[in-house]
């Protein structure tokens, strides 16, 4: 039996690599957005439209950061966000959002940012960390 190197408190490991949910309807997309973060030590999910998004939120623990297409195929990411406060408010109010858009600017929401497209990998990485550092104030 091979033990764990990482360093545990009460059987839960130290450096436990922080949830990214990523939204995005083009696949393409998703993989740069998965490969980039996982190489930075991210645990990431990733759903192509709003409905998979909510179905996958139904199963899994609660992320620290949703980034988020604004023009999703199914829905905006502005109704994406109302339906989401209506079905989970808990949610809403402890997971931070970021849209990731081309557009200039965004309708105002419930997202805590807004990353532009496209990205530059080293200050996408950057901008994730710094979102999800923010989000985790005040967590227990």
């Amino acid at each position: 039996m091979m033990k764990s190197t990482e360093p545990e408190i009460q059987g839960k490991p130290l450096a436990q690599k922080k949830r990214i949910l990523v939204i995005d309807n083009e696949g393409i997309i998703l993989l740069m957005y998965k490969v980039l973060l996982e190489m930075n030590n991210y645990e990431v999910v990733t759903a192509q439209s709003g409905e998979e998004a909510f179905s996958t939120l139904l199963k899994i623990e609660a992320p620290d950061l949703i980034l988020l297409d604004f023009r999703l195929e199914d829905m905006s990411g502005a109704e994406f966000l109302r339906v989401l406060e209506e079905k989970r408010p808990d949610l809403i109010q402890m997971v931070p959002v970021v849209f990731v858009t081309g557009m200039d600017e965004v309708p105002p929401s419930k997202a805590v940012g807004l990353i532009r497209k496209p990205i530059d990998n080293d200050k996408f990485v950057a901008s994730v960390r710094r979102f999800i550092e923010v989000g985790t104030v005040g967590k227990p």
